[in-house]
């Protein structure tokens, strides 16, 4: 069977790399994005800390936090390399656009702006051995996008990750709701993301060209709506109102997310059609699916595309949930020059080789084969043509009546001020 022979050869274990993997580096050029710099690097997440003892429900909150609240955010991570790493952590303002900012480190941090990682711990019971590391992001003395760089032994040119968070204060007040679109050829596809500000009691000298506003769908970076201008500015109630007619404010409903329950290697959960135990990994095969494109909209239970990291025996995923290889495999014709992935945060949204789905003439399907570490995950299958463009209509559809979870953002460089600060937050979801 052609599954069988390519899971074969892909028991090579994720390890055998890291072992092989030279002591030297090259100086690696910071990317002010989510990234992953060396493939030992494994199920970064970052998210507000809301208790003293972890759940895993916490990992599906935004690493968005309110300055004037005391909120901390935790990041973690895995590292599979077998030798023990030595990793600091190093923060950086970026302005609206993701550029790093010319403010200090003074300016922004009450601290020295390099800081330890000293919360490790080594992972028990798993085929595939990790270290999983831990630290609390350090308070930001202002509002704004951030990135929280990893890098390892001191060297600050030898980066392990890179990962955008956001702290906002609330300056202007914003208020909005998504609905059905005006105009009628996408009523049945799309969502309309209608809002106002009211930006009374702070001082703006030209609101329509000085606010810049991101729209955010699923707390995805990949998926926003920028550059809208007020569609009515109200001077004497220091109003604007942004609802538009062209469909500017609109963004595809998408589908509700795909799912699989991987949290256990012992038995077959959600959407988990065998389990393989091999000597060196396991394998857990996802039951055969088809495209969703053209099929009624049916109502589910989502994460909105995240992933939660848990083991569903022991409840101490940080350290228990093994690194596992899941198959996927989605039943449809080739598609001519085009390719296909399966997207989710556990990719961060990026497509690339990790994620890229093969066709195998004999099953008739796009086959791939993804290590991740086990737990609940969310997903769906994109397509990429050669020019580049990206659908998720094509294999999965499109509905206006998809749940789905909308941020605007309103980033503002007050009179004086060198950089942009984050100015207006808000989440909005259908109904």
């Amino acid at each position: 069977m052609k599954i069988l022979s390519i899971i074969g050869l892909l028991l090579i274990p994720f390890v055998f790399f890291a072992q092989k993997k030279k002591s030297t580096y090259q100086a690696k050029k910071i990317i002010y994005d989510n990234h992953i710099y060396e493939p030992y690097i494994r199920t970064v997440q970052l998210f507000p800390s809301l208790s003293t003892t972890k759940t895993p429900q916490e990992t599906l909150n935004p690493p968005v936090i309110n300055l004037q609240e005391n909120q901390i955010l935790k990041l973690e991570f895995d590292c599979l390399a077998p030798e023990f790493q030595n990793f600091r952590v190093k923060i950086f303002h970026c302005n609206a656009d993701w550029t790093p900012s010319v403010l200090n480190d003074i300016e922004y941090l009450t601290e020295f702006n390099d800081f330890p990682i000293n919360d490790y711990r080594n992972s028990f019971a798993t085929k595939i051995p990790y270290t999983h590391f831990a630290v609390e992001i350090p308070k930001t003395k202002l509002a704004g996008n951030y990135l929280v760089m990893v890098y390892k032994n001191r060297n600050e040119d030898d980066i392990m990750l890179t990962h955008r968070f956001m702290v906002f204060q609330n300056r202007i007040g914003v208020a909005g709701n998504v609905t059905f679109p005006n105009n009628v050829q996408r009523r049945r596809t799309h969502q309309q993301i209608n809002f106002s500000v009211n930006y009374s009691g702070y001082e703006i000298i030209d609101p329509k060209q000085d606010l810049k506003i991101v729209i955010r769908q699923n707390f995805r970076d990949n998926k926003t709506l920028t550059n809208l201008k007020p569609f009515m500015i109200d001077s004497y109630n220091r109003k604007m109102d942004y609802q538009f007619f062209e469909g500017e404010n609109q963004l595809e409903g998408s589908n509700e997310f795909r799912m699989f329950d991987g949290r256990s290697t012992q038995q077959k959960l959600v959407n988990i059609a065998r389990i393989i135990q091999g000597e060196r990994e396991s394998i857990i095969e996802i039951r055969p699916e088809k495209p969703q494109n053209g099929l009624a909209y049916v109502a589910t239970n989502d994460f909105d595309g995240m992933y939660v990291i848990d083991n569903y025996e022991t409840n101490r995923g940080d350290t228990e949930s093994d690194y596992v290889r899941v198959s996927f495999l989605l039943k449809t014709d080739s598609l001519a020059n085009k390719k296909v992935y399966i997207n989710g945060a556990f990719n961060d949204w990026q497509l690339n080789e990790v994620n890229q789905m093969h066709y195998v003439p004999e099953s008739q399907a796009y086959e791939a084969f993804i290590q991740l570490k086990q737990g609940i995950y969310n997903y769906l299958y994109v397509t990429k043509d050669d020019q580049g463009n990206v659908s998720e209509s094509e294999l999965e559809g499109t509905h206006s009546q998809t749940e789905n979870i909308y941020e605007i953002l309103i980033y503002h460089r007050p009179i004086g001020a060198r950089a942009d600060a984050l100015v207006g937050y808000v989440l909005l979801k259908n109904q």
